[in-house]
């Protein structure tokens, strides 16, 4: 039987879900325990319970600044971050840039999960795993290192699926750029850069962290649980990939619609450098003309006006030859 609170521990309510923040399941004696939000007091019962090192408690009172792993003689300690997709929430853009920690006690026979918000994923494996506790196991001969396999790539399924959703928002500001609405669009897909820019900040120490993570794990759990250390770098570098794609894509639809805006606006800027090419003629006749002076060779004689008129429609249209010489009309 499996069950959610370990004995000793209190639950507290949580934010959504209606879920318990300190969570325990068991089977066959693998145990996991997920901690959101860890207190003092919740990280010191661990610590006795686990007999986790002093420096370890201190790791897991407050977040960490990067992704690592670190060797004990008893369990590992692997850190990982995953980026949070505000826009696949449905989120405002301006709470971008914050990942999401999840730190991994790896022992023989338990693991233990803490982070600093709810997570949805976990909440849902600890879900599947309440009804069916043996879901995660791969064969008779199992341990926490299979725990820990299906835990990571669901957290990496995750975000191959945002990633997804960002592909398909590229693909819709692709069309919205070609159908003319490019000053809609700069705003747009600068929230979409920068989605993917948190993306890679957040994954791209992944790839070291896992390199020693697959020998820490191998010298820890031996050289058949290989495979799965391997499994869960191939998920990592299929979300890298896809992420590099996206990025690719996402600066060349930016470089697209920032020259799409360029040539918009070198054409109004040559229109109104031919008005004002145009216009300068007429304001130079009318100018001259205007003069209070007592000779003036066109002014006083019949038909004046249209004479002026002549004179000016004479000097627009030189200068629309011109234009149309030069090729800039």
């Amino acid at each position: 039987m499996s069950s959610l609170v370990a004995s000793g521990y209190k639950p507290r309510g949580r934010l959504y879900c209606n879920q318990f923040m300190v969570k325990k399941i068991s089977h066959q004696g693998i145990t996991w325990i997920d901690v959101t939000s860890p207190t003092k007091d919740e990280v010191q019962d661990l610590a006795k319970e686990h007999d986790l090192h002093p420096l370890l408690q201190n790791e897991l009172l407050s977040p960490s600044l990067r992704s690592k792993v670190d060797v004990y003689e008893e369990y590992l300690f692997l850190v990982l971050h995953f980026p949070r997709c505000a826009i696949c929430q449905g989120e405002p853009a301006e709470i971008l840039g914050d990942s999401q920690e999840v730190d991994f006690i790896i022992g023989k026979n338990a693991l233990i999960t803490t982070h600093y918000e709810p997570i949805a994923q976990l909440d849902e494996l600890a879900e599947i795993m309440e009804v069916n506790p043996a879901s995660y196991r791969s064969s008779e001969k199992t341990h926490a290192g299979h725990l820990l396999f299906a835990i990571i790539r669901r957290l990496y399924q995750n975000q191959d699926d945002a990633l997804l959703l960002l592909n398909q928002k590229l693909k819709e500001a692709e069309g919205r750029i070609f159908a003319g609405e490019e000053k809609t669009m700069v705003k747009e897909l600068s929230n979409l850069n920068r989605e993917l820019l948190d993306f890679h900040w957040a994954l791209k120490n992944h790839s070291d962290v896992l390199a020693s993570f697959e020998v820490a794990g191998r010298e820890f759990f031996g050289d058949t649980f290989r495979y799965y250390l391997r499994a869960i770098i191939g998920e990592y570098e299929k979300i890298w990939n896809a992420l590099q794609s996206n990025r690719e894509t996402g600066n060349e639809l930016r470089q697209t619609n920032e020259s799409l805006l360029a040539i918009k606006t070198n054409e109004v800027m040559k229109i109104l450098t031919i008005m004002a090419f145009i216009t300068f003629p007429l304001t130079v006749f009318t100018s001259l003309f205007g003069m209070n002076t007592v000779n003036n060779p066109i002014l006083g004689r019949p038909n004046d006006f249209w004479d002026i008129v002549v004179i000016m429609l004479a000097a627009v249209s030189l200068m629309f030859i011109f234009f149309r010489y030069k090729k800039w009309l």
